[in-house]
C-alpha cells in the first residue's frame, strides 16, 4: 500500500489528459440530486465562496462468517488444535459509525471539511472450549481534517484534489472481559479499537462530470500511517479506487450505482499487550485484505422553498470479491444513510 500516493498521482495525471482542451461554457452543478456522488463517497465535491454544508451519516456494517483468501470456512476449523490452532476465533461483528460533517468554502477553489466520527463494536466469539462470549467497545474515532481544491473546471467537469490528515483521537486502549481474564478488563484486538493512534496522511483525487440527465465520477484516495502509536505498532496503509453513475429522475431524485475496490495492509510491529497465538484479530500479519464492492444509491433533494439545500440519501454496498489473509470475517452488505444541507453564512 506504500503505492497508494503515486497510484492517486498517476489518475490525477490521468484526468487532466483526458479533461484539457475542454470549454467552460457551461458549469457542473452541485445543485441536482445527482449532483453529489452517492452518499458513502467522502469529499467528492466542492463549495462556492462563502458557503457552509452541514452533514450526518449512519453506517452499519455487519460482518460474520470466517474466510481464509477467498474461502468462506467453519469456525471451528479456526480453533481446532489441528486447524489454526487459535484458542478463540471471531464469528460475528456488527459496526456502527455515527458521522458528523461540516465543509466551509473560504473560496470558489478550496473547501475545507472536517469530520468527526463515533463508533460502537461488537464481536461475538467461540472457544475451543465451544464457549461463547462477546466483547464490546464505543468511542469517538479519530478526527479528519481535509482541504479540497478544485484544480480545473472545464464544460461540465470538475478535477478536485484531496489533502489532509487524521488526528488520532480515537482510543487505542479499549479494554473488555474474557473468559481468560475473569473479571478484569483486558486490551482488545486491533479491530475492536475506535483509533489509529497515529496521525495519518489522506491524499486523494475526484473527478466529476454531467451531461443534461446524467452525471459520473471516480475517486482514488489512500490512508498512509506515520510512525507508531504509544502502543508500539502501527494500522497498515489503506486505499480505495471508486467509480459511479448517477441519473436525474426529477428535480428532486435520482438513482446511482457504484463499485469500489478496496486494499489494506497488515499492521506493522504489535501490540504487547496482545497473544496473536490466543486469537486472529491479535495476530498482527493477519489484518491484510482486498474487497470489491458494489453500491446502488438513492439521492433526494430540496430543489426550492425553505428547505432548499436539503439532502436525503442512501446507499446499499454489497460485497462482491473478498479476499483476507485470514482467517478472518467476511463483511455482509452494508448500509449508509445521510443527510445534508447546504447553505450561504
Amino acid at each position: 500500500m506504500n503505492d497508494a500516493p503515486r497510484i492517486a498521482t498517476l489518475i490525477a495525471s490521468i484526468l487532466v489528459l483526458l479533461i484539457a482542451g475542454s470549454s467552460s461554457a457551461q458549469p457542473w452543478s452541485s445543485h441536482r440530486p445527482d449532483g453529489h456522488a452517492p452518499i458513502g463517497v467522502m469529499g467528492d465535491h466542492t463549495h462556492g465562496a462563502g458557503e457552509m454544508m452541514l452533514s450526518y451519516r449512519y453506517m452499519y456494517m455487519p460482518m460474520a462468517g470466517v474466510l481464509d483468501g477467498t474461502d468462506s470456512i467453519a469456525p471451528a476449523s479456526v480453533v481446532a488444535a489441528d486447524g489454526f490452532g487459535f484458542m478463540v476465533t471471531p464469528t460475528r461483528m456488527p459496526m456502527q459509525m455515527h458521522m458528523l460533517g461540516a465543509m466551509w468554502a473560504p473560496t470558489n477553489e478550496l473547501t475545507l471539511m472536517g469530520m468527526v466520527p463515533f463508533l460502537q463494536m461488537e464481536m461475538d466469539h467461540l472457544t475451543r472450549t465451544g464457549t461463547e462470549f462477546s466483547t464490546e467497545s464505543a468511542g469517538i474515532g479519530d478526527v479528519r481534517i481535509v482541504g479540497l481544491y478544485t484544480l480545473a473546471r472545464p464544460d461540465r467537469q470538475r478535477l478536485i484534489v484531496q489533502f489532509g490528515a487524521s488526528m488520532p483521537t480515537g482510543s487505542i486502549d479499549e479494554k473488555d472481559v474474557t473468559p481468560a481474564s475473569a473479571s478484569n478488563e483486558v486490551r482488545l484486538p486491533y479491530p475492536m479499537q475506535v483509533g489509529s493512534g497515529t496521525f495519518d496522511l489522506l491524499p486523494g483525487v475526484t473527478y466529476l462530470g454531467q451531461t443534461n440527465e446524467w452525471s459520473w465520477g471516480a475517486q482514488a484516495t489512500a490512508t498512509v500511517r506515520l510512525g507508531k502509536n504509544d502502543n508500539e505498532y502501527r494500522f497498515g496503509n489503506e486505499g480505495q479506487v471508486t467509480a459511479w453513475g448517477a441519473r436525474r429522475l426529477s428535480n428532486a431524485f435520482g438513482v446511482s450505482g457504484r463499485i469500489l475496490g478496496s486494499v489494506r495492509s497488515d499492521v506493522v510491529d504489535a501490540d504487547p499487550d496482545l497473544n496473536p497465538m490466543m486469537v486472529p484479530t491479535a495476530a498482527a500479519e493477519l489484518q491484510s485484505g482486498r474487497r470489491i464492492d458494489s453500491g446502488l444509491g438513492i439521492n433526494a433533494v430540496v430543489p426550492s422553498g425553505q428547505l432548499h439545500g436539503l439532502r436525503v440519501a442512501l446507499e446499499l454496498l454489497v460485497p462482491l470479491y473478498q479476499d483476507v489473509d485470514g482467517p478472518q470475517l467476511g463483511l455482509d452488505p452494508h448500509v449508509i444513510v445521510g443527510v445534508q444541507y447546504a447553505f450561504d453564512l
